[in-house]
Formats: structure tokens, C-alpha cells, sequence
């Protein structure tokens, strides 16, 4: 019986933390990137933020003091002139944030970040940049964070 209680004691060393480990929280909001061409010499860029239920992400214009706001910066990308502003949808809610003490723009679920370009040199041409963002839910918040953005133009030649 004592070898069965040690079989049983060693598997649990082993399987046991593999468990744990399986089951510990990814990143909350995790990011899309698409590029599409709308025409041989012209495209967009969107930006998929997917958020976990309960998890906002915080917007582009935030008051000092408070959490770090979303930036979108294409300014690496290569071929390419961008004919637009960043478009959002949906537009962020505005919430006094007891955390921080102050008046914050949000979006609750997804949002979908969206920028024209039209294509200067097609050879290498890329969409290259970071997304910087932070979310909270209303237990916590994660700390800032930036996503590396490089995708290639799919430009039929």
C-alpha cells in the first residue's frame, strides 16, 4: 500500500503543476492586424482589439494621472502614405473611474481601429508599428503593455 500511496505522490509532483500552469490567464485584450488592398495602389489597416468579458481598454485621450492610453503608431511603415486618420468604431464611453479619481474614455468589448493608405513603392512595401494600450477590469488592471505590428502589403503583381 505504501508503494501506491508513493506512485500516486510522484505523479501528482509531476502532473499537478503542468495543470496549474495550463490554467493560468493569458493577456486579456489580444490584437488583430488585417491589411487589405481596396484597389491596386490603395488599402487599409485595421486594428482588432478583442477584449476578455468584464476588460476594457482604455482610449486614445487620457488625462494626466491616470492609466496609459491606447497609441497607434504606423510611423515605421514602409511603401506607404497613409491618406487618413485613425477611424475607431465604436466610439469609447466616457466613465468616472473610481481607481484613478477621473473623468475616462473606454471601450467595453471590441473596437476596431482603421487607417487608409495608398502605396508609394511597392517593393517591401509594409504596414510596420506598436500599439501601445493598457485595460482593467473591476478588480485590476494589467500593466502597460505594446504590440509589435509588421505585415506585408498583399499587393498582386
Amino acid at each position: 500500500m505504501k508503494f501506491l500511496h508513493r506512485i500516486i505522490f510522484i505523479i501528482a509532483l509531476f502532473v499537478l503543476p503542468n495543470i496549474v500552469s495550463a490554467q493560468a490567464p493569458g493577456n486579456p485584450i489580444r490584437w488583430r492586424v488585417n491589411v487589405r488592398m481596396t484597389s491596386p495602389s490603395e488599402g487599409e489597416v485595421i486594428l482588432k482589439a478583442i477584449s476578455d468579458p468584464g476588460w476594457h481598454l482604455y482610449g486614445t485621450d487620457i488625462p494626466k494621472g491616470g492609466p496609459k492610453p491606447t497609441v497607434i503608431d504606423l510611423s515605421k511603415s514602409k511603401g506607404v502614405q497613409f491618406t487618413s486618420p485613425v477611424k475607431v468604431a465604436p466610439s469609447p464611453v466616457k466613465v468616472h473611474d473610481d481607481m484613478f479619481g477621473i473623468d475616462l474614455t473606454w471601450w467595453e468589448g471590441n473596437v476596431t481601429f482603421r487607417r487608409t493608405f495608398k502605396v508609394t513603392d511597392p517593393n517591401g512595401a509594409r504596414i510596420e508599428g506598436t500599439i501601445t494600450y493598457m485595460g482593467c477590469n473591476n478588480k485590476t488592471c494589467m500593466p502597460p503593455a505594446t504590440e509589435n505590428i509588421s505585415k506585408p502589403l498583399p499587393i498582386k503583381k
